[in-house]
């Protein structure tokens, strides 16, 4: 199974890219003709890129694609399309397949130009990764003006990396604001809940792993916090913690480690 981050990957593998005939013209002509050996290769590195990384079925909707105005269509017809606002563009994920429009309008015939997002930067830019951009493979920073809009393909959710946007939710649910609405749907049907629930449990076991520590140092005046966390965590055996405090008996060691282990699910 593909990801956003393995499509990601495969594309800067890419960077540095330059001229025609290359490897992804190479690539592409050889199963649709050499006419494409020196054909304009923006949508081709994408073709490139997805099928490298396991991604085709997530990212070519359509099969191959080295027209950039059929792929925008193919996104579309999937209702997987996002025009290209500054709001939406803000909402942009590292993944997206975004697609330009030098004439600076949102109209998906007019598309002139194709790459892959790999940051939201707010303010409505998005820095990328593009083939055949001055016949070159680099990243470049765009903004809203000349994005005619992105497809989102479907890439495995636990796989995908969180928007900037997402991340923000998570850490005021998490930290319990105010002012952060919950995210909508069920853990079932909404990956946010799943991101949430894993940073709260670990937090959780973090909080009860200080507070163990934190209280077997009390017991000791001389008791080193640093030493005993490192000791716990490293799982070194009771004598060794009991070496640390000095006045604490091996047993109670032994009942600290156990419901350390039994809290952490080792």
């Amino acid at each position: 199974m593909g990801s956003a981050e393995g499509m990601l990957a495969e594309a800067r593998k890419s960077l540095g890219m330059s001229g025609r005939p290359n490897t992804i013209t190479r690539d592409y002509a050889k199963r649709h003709g050499d006419e494409f050996l020196r054909a304009a290769w923006c949508d081709m590195a994408v073709t490139y890129w997805a099928r490298r990384s396991g991604n085709a079925g997530a990212v070519l909707l359509g099969g191959d694609r080295a027209y950039t105005v059929w792929h925008a269509q193919d996104f579309q017809k999937a209702d997987r399309w996002f025009t290209g606002t500054t709001a939406n563009v803000n909402k942009a994920r590292p993944g997206d397949i975004v697609f330009f429009d030098w004439g600076n309008t949102n109209s998906v015939g007019a598309i002139d130009h194709v790459g892959v997002v790999e940051k939201a930067l707010g303010g409505g830019r998005v820095q990328t990764i593009e083939g055949n951009t001055s016949d070159q493979c680099l990243r470049r920073v765009r903004s809203s003006t000349a994005i005619a809009g992105y497809g989102r393909p479907d890439y495995q959710e636990d796989d995908m990396p969180l928007s900037n946007e997402d991340l923000q939710k998570i850490r005021d649910i998490v930290w319990n604001s105010d002012t952060a609405p919950a995210p909508s749907g069920s853990a079932a049907d909404n990956p946010t809940w799943r991101h949430v629930n894993i940073v709260r449990d670990t937090y959780s076991s973090v909080q009860q792993v200080k507070a163990a520590v934190a209280a077997l140092a009390a017991q000791s005046p001389a008791g080193d916090q640093r030493a005993l966390a490192q000791g716990v965590l490293t799982g070194l055996p009771p004598e060794a913690i009991v070496e640390a405090v000095a006045t604490l008996p091996p047993e109670n060691a032994q009942k600290v480690l156990d419901g350390l282990r039994s809290r952490l699910g080792g």
